[in-house]
């Protein structure tokens, strides 16, 4: 089987590496920043993201606060690709006085074109991801998390889209941004990763420092674009996330067609 691609990233998180293992190996921890439910065994670890996106992977090795591996097989990625593939995520832990680098490894995608959506995809997935991690250990470690997920496809292109959303509506000033939103509001807060036309990654300040990521993804060849706005927030209520959601829902219907 042939080794394919692979994206590596790195990520310093001011937390001690007990806290950052813990929330790479408890469900209810990895539910706190990374997908919205997670069931993990001594075996293999589920995740879900809702909308048939799911990640059933297994544990294929762990030494505590130092490495993990999962591993996945090609119910992945059959849309992608024919070829039998087992694609696997490592995470690699060094602490620094208090701090964690946080070392992650995404490999064996395949070579072919057919792959080259779901490779960038994961490669700009875990800049988020791993910055979503850190947000959450740094800012509210051991708060649940409350997500507003609106979402919607179309088949505009990525710039087409993006403009929608962004064009003479956002300000960015060091690593600050102020974004004058389609649903009516400002959101202001901290420039954590831009990459248009296709990621945003930011703090709300409004929201008790939550974190907004708005993302235009394509899945497989021939896919339609999917925009994806992501709210992640700590000690908000419920209802008004849920509002958000709705807001974001309507608005995106409105606009995109």
């Amino acid at each position: 089987m042939k080794k394919g691609r692979s994206t590596e990233m790195s990520r310093e998180i001011e937390a001690p590496v007990e806290r950052v293992w813990k929330a790479l190996t408890e469900g209810e921890e990895l539910q706190r920043w990374f997908p919205l439910e997670a069931v993990v065994s001594s075996a293999d670890v589920k995740l879900t993201w809702g909308g048939g996106i799911d990640w059933n992977m297994e544990i294929e090795e762990q030494k505590e606060n130092e490495y993990l591996r999962w591993g996945y097989d090609k119910d992945h990625h059959h849309l992608v690709g024919q070829q039998a593939r087992r694609l696997a995520v490592e995470f690699f832990l060094e602490a620094k006085k208090g701090s964690t680098m946080l070392r992650i490894v995404h490999a064996g995608f395949g070579e072919e074109e057919s792959w080259d959506d779901l490779y960038d995809g994961v490669r700009r997935g875990w800049q988020t991801e791993s910055l979503s991690l850190k947000h959450y250990l740094e800012n509210h470690a051991g708060k649940n998390r409350v997500v507003a997920l609106a979402e919607i496809t179309s088949k505009k292109t990525e710039q087409e889209l993006w403009d929608i959303l962004f064009k003479n509506s956002i300000t960015i000033q060091d690593d600050q941004y102020t974004y004058n939103t389609p649903i009516g509001d400002s959101y202001t807060g901290t420039l954590l990763y831009s990459n248009p036309p296709q990621d945003l990654c930011g703090t709300l300040l409004h929201l008790n420092n939550a974190m907004l990521r708005i993302s235009v993804e394509r899945f497989y060849p021939g896919a339609d674009n999917t925009i994806w706005v992501w709210i992640g927030a700590y000690d908000v209520p419920a209802q008004k996330i849920e509002e958000i959601k709705q807001q974001w829902q309507e608005k995106l219907q409105q606009l995109i067609n």
